[in-house]
Parts: C-alpha cells; sequence; structure tokens
C-alpha cells in the first residue's frame, strides 16, 4: 500500500537522505493511497505553503534579491549575514543560504510524495490541490535557481543550476542540472499546475491565474517575449484584477492581501500569530528598513539613485512609501553627486536666509561660499554648492531630517504595517503592476512600440506621472524607460539584482553607504562576475551522498 508522508519539519541538511524517517516528528500520520481524501490532501498542502512563512526562508529570498541590487544603502555595518549579501562577500556556510537550501528540498520531497500519489480526474478537488503542489515545486526551483544559478540569459545550458529532485525515493541524488534544465522543469510544473488548477481560490493561495503569471516572468527571464506576452495577456484579461490607486495605492500593503485586487499571490501573515512566531519586531524584511512604532532597526535605506530616479517627478505617488525620519532631525543639506555623477555622503546644517535661499551654518569653510545656490533645469528646482578643496559643484537635498552615522535616515514603509501592527508584512510574490510591465518589456524587445507604450503608460498614469509618448523616445530608449519603470514600482520586492544582471547590465552602486567600506569594495559589478552567484552551502556539499560541483 502506498503511503505519503509529510516532512516539512526535518532539521537536517540531509532532508532527502531522511525522508522516511522519525515518523514521531512529523505534523501528520501516514496516510494510505486509498484514504487519502480532499481534506487530507488540503491539510499537507497546507503544509507545504507553511515552509514559505519560515523566517529564514522568504527572508533569505528576498535579501538576496533587494540587498544584492542597487536601490537599497545601509547606513552602517552589522555582524549579521545580510552585511555579506549586501557587499557580495559569499561564504560557503553561510547560514541563510543553508537554511533556503535546507527547506527547499525537504518541502520538495513532500510535495512529490503527494504527486506520486495522487491520480489526475478523481475530482476537480483533488486537481486543484493537486496542481497547487505542482506550482508550489516549480516556485521553489525557480527562486533556488536564482539564487545558486547564473542568470538564464548566460549559456544557461552550460551553467549549473541546482539538482532536480523529482521524486519522493530516498536513494534518488540527482547531480546538479544545468540553469537550462531548471527552467525547463519549472515551465512545465507551472504549465501542469494551470491545467489542473480553476479560478476559485484567493491570492493566498495558488490558482490558474498565479500559475499564468509566475510563466510570464519566467519566459521573461529566458527572454521567451512572445511567451511572456501570451501569459500576461492570460491574466491581464481574465479581468480577476485591478491596479489600486490613490491613497490605496500609497497603503498597499496595509490591509490583508485577500482586500488587495492588485495582489496576484502572497505568502499570508497572521497579525499578532505570525507577528510574535516569527519576530516580526526585529527580524521581518522590514525591521531593517524602519522604526515603526518603536520597533525595527531602521537601518537601510534607499539609495541616491533610486532617490534621484522617482524625484524626476515630485507628483510621483510611490513617494509615499518613503517616510523620512524627522524627530529631532535639524534642516541640513546633503551631498548627492557632482556634474560627473560622482557621489558623496556629507551633511552640513543650514539655515533659511531669505526667501528660498539658505545659509550654510556647519563648518562654511568648506564652501567657496556659505549660500546655497539654485538652478532650475528642465522645470524642477536643483539646489547646489561648491567645495572649496576641489572647485566641483555638488547638487544637494535640503530637508529637515535626522542622521544616522551621517547618513539622512528615510525610512521605507512598503513592507511593513500590516493591519497597523509595525512589521508585519505578507510578502508579496506578484502583483498585477508586474505583470504590465513583463508585458511592456516583452512587446519592447519584439518590436511592438505602440503596445509597449500603451503598458508602460498604465503604470505611469497610476503612479501620477506624465505618460510617455513616442516623441520622447529620441532622448531614452522606450526598453530604458520600460526598465527604469520596472525599478521605480517594483522596489524594495525582491527583483533588482535579477533584473540589472538578466539584462546583462553592470551593477552600479556609486553612490554613499557602507558598500564602499571595508574589502572587497565593488562600486560597480559586472553581470558576469562570479560573484553574483551564491556558493552552495559547503554543508550541504559534505552530505549530499555524490559529489556536487560548487560554483565557481
Amino acid at each position: 500500500m502506498k503511503t505519503i508522508l509529510n516532512i516539512f519539519l526535518i532539521p537536517t541538511a540531509a532532508a532527502m537522505l531522511l525522508a522516511g524517517c522519525e515518523l514521531e516528528r512529523y505534523p501528520y500520520n501516514e496516510i494510505s493511497a486509498d484514504k487519502l481524501d480532499a481534506t487530507n490532501l488540503e491539510n499537507i498542502t497546507l503544509g507545504n505553503y507553511a515552509q514559505l512563512k519560515e523566517e529564514y526562508y522568504y527572508k533569505t529570498l528576498y535579501q538576496f534579491g533587494e540587498y544584492c541590487g542597487d536601490n537599497v544603502t545601509l547606513s552602517g555595518t552589522t555582524s549579521d549575514n545580510l552585511y555579506n549579501h549586501y557587499t557580495f562577500r559569499r561564504l560557503p556556510n553561510d547560514h541563510y543560504t543553508a537554511r533556503v537550501w535546507q527547506f527547499t528540498y525537504q518541502t520538495v520531497v513532500n510535495i512529490n510524495s503527494t504527486i506520486e500519489l495522487v491520480p489526475e480526474g478523481e475530482s476537480k478537488e483533488k486537481d486543484q490541490l493537486l496542481g497547487e503542489n505542482y506550482f508550489l515545486r516549480g516556485f521553489l526551483y525557480f527562486q533556488l535557481c536564482n539564487i545558486f544559478g547564473r542568470p538564464y540569459t548566460q549559456d544557461p545550458t552550460a551553467n549549473l543550476g541546482v539538482p532536480l529532485k523529482l521524486t519522493s525515493k530516498i536513494n534518488d541524488f540527482p547531480p546538479r542540472a544545468t540553469v537550462a534544465e531548471v527552467y525547463e522543469q519549472i515551465v512545465k510544473d507551472f504549465e501542469k499546475a494551470a491545467s489542473l488548477m480553476g479560478s476559485n481560490k484567493i491570492n493566498i493561495f495558488a490558482s490558474k491565474e498565479v500559475a499564468q503569471a509566475f510563466l510570464s516572468r519566467v519566459y521573461l527571464y529566458m527572454e521567451n517575449w512572445a511567451k511572456a506576452v501570451e501569459y500576461a495577456d492570460l491574466v491581464i484579461g481574465s479581468g480577476r484584477y485591478a491596479l489600486l490607486t490613490g491613497n490605496d495605492y500609497k497603503s498597499y500593503t496595509y490591509p490583508v492581501p485577500e482586500a488587495n485586487t492588485e495582489t496576484i499571490f502572497a505568502i499570508r501573515m497572521v497579525k499578532d500569530v505570525d507577528f510574535e512566531k516569527y519576530h516580526m519586531n526585529e527580524y521581518s524584511v522590514g525591521a531593517l528598513y524602519a522604526v515603526i512604532d518603536n520597533q525595527g532597526w531602521g537601518e537601510m535605506y534607499p539609495s541616491e539613485t533610486y532617490l534621484n530616479l522617482i524625484d524626476k517627478n515630485e507628483s510621483d505617488l510611490r513617494h509615499a512609501f518613503i517616510v523620512p525620519e524627522t524627530d529631532g532631525g535639524e534642516l541640513r543639506l546633503s551631498y548627492v553627486y557632482d556634474s560627473a555623477g560622482s557621489y558623496l555622503n556629507a551633511s552640513s546644517k543650514v539655515s533659511l536666509s531669505s526667501g528660498n535661499m539658505y545659509t550654510i551654518t556647519e563648518n562654511p569653510n568648506l564652501y567657496k561660499s556659505p549660500v546655497v545656490q539654485m538652478e532650475i533645469n528642465n522645470r524642477q528646482t536643483y539646489y547646489y554648492v561648491e567645495r572649496a578643496d576641489d572647485n566641483k559643484k555638488y547638487y544637494v537635498r535640503i530637508e529637515n531630517i535626522a542622521l544616522r552615522n551621517g547618513y539622512p535616515k528615510r525610512y521605507i514603509y512598503k513592507v511593513s504595517y500590516q493591519e497597523g501592527q509595525s512589521h508585519l508584512y505578507s510578502p508579496v510574490l506578484i502583483r498585477l503592476a508586474e505583470v504590465y510591465l513583463n508585458r511592456a518589456e516583452a512587446h519592447a524587445e519584439l518590436g511592438h512600440e505602440s503596445d509597449a507604450l500603451a503598458d508602460l503608460n498604465v503604470i505611469r498614469r497610476r503612479a501620477q506621472i506624465p505618460e510617455v509618448a513616442s516623441a520622447d523616445l529620441a532622448s531614452k530608449s522606450l526598453l530604458d524607460r520600460i526598465l527604469d519603470e520596472r525599478r521605480l514600482e517594483l522596489a524594495w520586492e525582491g527583483f533588482r539584482k535579477y533584473d540589472v544582471f538578466r539584462k546583462r547590465q553592470a551593477l552600479d552602486r556609486r553612490y554613499p553607504g557602507t558598500h564602499l567600506s571595508g574589502a572587497p569594495v565593488y562600486p560597480t559589478l559586472e553581470y558576469t562576475s562570479p560573484d553574483i552567484v551564491e556558493l552552495i552551502p559547503q554543508s550541504e556539499m559534505d552530505a549530499y551522498p555524490i559529489p556536487l560541483t560548487q560554483n565557481p
């Protein structure tokens, strides 16, 4: 008689090896194939969803996608390994990467057991749950391959991804598959999931549209532009989702995800219960970005390059996600950049002298003139000072703001404050705005200018910034404008690293932050660098019964 075992609590480095041991540790008893009803299957599937909530699982996925990008600046150092992620200092014994590897394969084996046991076509209820398991497996491999494999756009048939464990057999230990092979399996799982599932589940569970939305992203990463458009069309055309607008958009993460018409799929966190269980006052992703209700660290801020991009339009609603800390702050200037684009970090107190002009009152001898100068360019007002030591013009911000280690404290609220609880956050894994941007980028790559502009301007209108017209493309290409919009719209959601490197761009971090201290230092990092791919945890290399090739 076949049985299925739920293994998602095994805390071992060799989860696949121990899949059939220690039954007393499982949250469910053995279930025989002939007694596996929809209720039992639902309980097992809920256990697989629960794995995504584990503190060191989602948080690690998030850190590699966002802290390794150019939207953030850290205002100090920390003994936490997140500092190594932020500075691309790879460690073979990083506990974050080890936990992601372990939890992924623990859950994958449990999913495989479910898939092997449940035949298709017995009932719509079972097919739905079976589809959810296929979706979860595809999602897990997609995330794992992003961390431990190079982008698909970089020779996917030669570069290694991760082992594709597709059975529950204890003695099945596959070698690392290529990135192309992993992506092929991801597509198969998502397409299978979409074929089995319906549209009746709310957005904290997988559904047909969830799988289709992820397929739009996967095909975008694969540069299969036509398929990316095809699946984006299906999601947008389903009519299930609608962009938030106005104040609802500015407070995107405050309500529960089920009340959000734009969210396609989110990991549901529960007020009070999960807040305490996962230490969200201190250890959620939002806690590093802000201090809310005296909780959190508030040490990671928006980068200067991100601020300069969003400040091109003062009306941009996305400014609402950035909340300067003014309590105890003073009116001061902070350096932004010189005319050659070089960034500095410095701050001096100023006072309002007359009209909208300011006088430097702290260390005025550093400047050729103690008066801050004003410049109007493209209908925008800029302020600048000239240093006495290098005679360069430095554009500055003037604001009432507090500092941390000399860095202006601009808190990020985009991943906090669900139901009014400081750093409670139900991670949004995909939403409608991204699907529009996926389609816009694919249309642009296909040369469909009008279609790409239409999708781009859907997002810009919602942000309340001017639309882009064909005439505007003479100064900046359509694709570059879409990528800028993607950066603005998806900031602090765990995308930025992957978007930079999949487009074969260098990561430009020539802006203030502690990533420019210590060694090694990467003011810029090429997409070809080995450091953009994490090392497989040495504990997993040692525990695996066959040799695994380590990343260079």
